[in-house]
């Protein structure tokens, strides 16, 4: 019993990670584009091909009693129809008919399927026939190139007559799991990120080992943001990965389990980039000593920048899930149930309203910044400020290149290349995710667990360098300075007009005090340079 359990998982599983990309094209939804990886640029276990199936047809008011049918390249939609001269047609004419017939514009064994250019030559194969019975009518399309691939149906009506009604399931079936072409780069690029991830978190919790005695605050803080950044990276990646091993088509719309998947790795995503912006702000505060004396009671600020962050969280996580439901098709997706441009507006909506929100995280970093420069500057921290002017130039670059990033994602995007699906839809997440890295590890390695660091973080004076010396210990821990010994001379000396020698007497050598008439005063302390010479010469003894 428990063997056929297992057999029949096992069957499961592997009837699971065949399933391709399922889709209806129905005469309200007449055509649908997706990406398409040959076998030797993505490797599977099958061929990859297409694949239709005419489930439903219901005839109209008209003599017409097919499917007119056409997969291709989309590089090739301009091998498709003819142009008319002739008033009484349309301009372009793109299935054949009896009227185009009759001009010798197509054959007759061509009506009522899409005419092909003869004048054109395709780049890549195209396929067109006519569907006349339910099934598959015998049709199978190998994909033997890379490429944006397209299936559009067509029943011809009669002017002023109600046209046909038909349903054709087309299986995009590539040799890998069930994600899109546009997808299927993530699934390698989060799983590489995860591990790039976990060994810097690796390596990062070694050094606060190390140093486990001389961590700061803002050390912690930025382990927490770590260990957050390797979780959710991780996440996104088995997100992935599930999509690619369960149904994802039309047909097999998303359960309950894979839409709460969804949402939380929204949550994960759009949670990251508020986080780092504020760690930007506590590293621009100098979080340990000058944290009290800059902002820590500033209501407006601290008001404003938490209602920022919130804001960029909300939006975010918009975003994230608009990404996550857009799809890279025409407008007409099956049924309409996928409506690009909305996706897209709402797309622009929440990616503007998050550059903002970065921009003012910026400005609070700056502001910040400068306001920590200055107390570095009034307390002659030179060392410290030199560190916080290099944290300076790394936002200054940071910004630059999210500046640069931004213009480029959006001349890109205003091309509308369809036909570059492999770049164009993972262009936004691999460039934004990489600077992203690029730029906390860039904040962990400068503000790393290290004795200088702590040093810097705990002294109220420039230490400068001194801090890499050993300090000097003397031989003798009971030794004296004559220098401190001259400095409380003098003090006594200025903290009194009498002489402090009046009231002694000299002694004979009974130690007795001389009541001779002959009394004198004790002379008054040696001058400053017979005191030094005292003290070479106690040196020179000493020694």
């Amino acid at each position: 019993m428990r063997l056929q359990r297992l057999l029949i998982v096992v069957l499961c599983t592997l009837a699971s990670s065949v399933v391709a990309e399922k889709v209806l094209v129905t005469n309200e939804s007449p055509r649908f584009c997706t990406g398409m990886y040959s076998k030797q640029d993505w490797d599977g276990d099958i061929e990859p091909h297409i694949e239709v199936d005419l489930q439903d047809f219901k005839l109209g008011n008209n003599n017409v009693q097919s499917v007119s049918i056409v997969i291709f390249e989309y590089n090739d939609v301009d091998a498709l129809g003819v142009s008319v001269s002739d008033l009484s047609l349309p301009k372009m004419n793109y299935v054949c008919s009896e009227e185009l017939v009759a001009k010798g514009l197509c054959d007759t064994s061509e009506l009522y399927q899409f005419i092909v250019n003869k004048n054109v030559t395709p780049k890549s194969e195209i396929l067109s026939d006519a569907l006349i019975i339910y099934g598959d009518n015998g049709l199978h399309y190998p994909i033997s190139k890379t490429g944006y691939y397209c299936v559009a149906c067509s029943s011809p009506l009669d002017l002023g007559k109600s046209q046909n009604k038909f349903i054709v399931q087309v299986n995009f079936q590539n040799s890998y799991g069930n994600l899109p072409a546009a997808e299927i780069p993530k699934l390698k690029f989060y799983g590489l990120l995860a591990v790039l991830y976990a060994v810097s978190l690796s390596v990062y919790l070694f050094q606060m080992f190390i140093h486990r005695s001389e961590l700061l605050k803002l050390q912690k803080c930025l382990a927490g943001v770590f260990v957050f950044l390797t979780v959710e990276t991780i996440f996104t990646w088995s997100f992935y990965a599930s999509l690619n091993e369960n149904k994802m088509s039309v047909l097999h719309p998303s359960t309950d389990g894979v839409m709460l998947h969804k949402v939380f790795v929204s949550s994960l995503s759009a949670l990251k980039v508020p986080l780092a912006l504020g760690l930007l702000v506590l590293i621009a505060l100098d979080f340990n000593p000058i944290y009290s004396e800059i902002i820590q009671d500033d209501r407006e600020f601290w008001g404003s920048f938490f209602l920022n962050g919130f804001c960029c969280f909300g939006f975010g996580m918009v975003f994230t899930l608009l990404s996550f439901f857009s799809v890279s098709q025409p407008p007409s997706g099956p049924f309409g149930a996928y409506n690009d441009q909305d996706y897209t507006v709402g797309l622009w909506i929440t990616g503007i309203e998050c550059t903002f929100n970065y921009m003012a995280a910026y400005y609070f970093a700056f502001e910040c910044l400068s306001k920590t420069q200055k107390v570095l500057a009034e307390n002659k921290l030179h060392a410290k400020l030199k560190l916080y002017q290099m944290f300076f130039w790394f936002l200054c670059v940071s910004v630059l290149l999210l500046i640069s990033a931004t213009v480029l994602l959006f001349i890109l995007k205003s091309a509308n290349l369809l036909t570059e699906f492999r770049t164009l839809r993972s262009q936004f997440d691999f460039l934004s995710s990489c600077l992203f890295f690029i730029m906390f590890i860039s904040v962990a390695f400068m503000f790393r667990p290290s004795h200088k660091l702590y040093i810097l973080s705990c002294s109220d004076k420039d230490i400068g360098d001194e801090f890499f010396e050993e300090p000097y210990v003397g031989v003798d821990s009971g030794d004296f300075e004559l220098d401190d010994l001259a400095g409380e001379e003098s003090a006594r000396l200025v903290g009194s007009s009498e002489n402090p020698y009046d009231g002694e007497r000299e002694l004979d050598s009974n130690n007795q005090p001389h009541n001779g008439g002959n009394d004198e005063k004790i002379s008054p302390p040696p001058s400053y340079g017979e005191l030094k010479h005292v003290e070479s010469e106690f040196g020179r003894r000493s020694f």
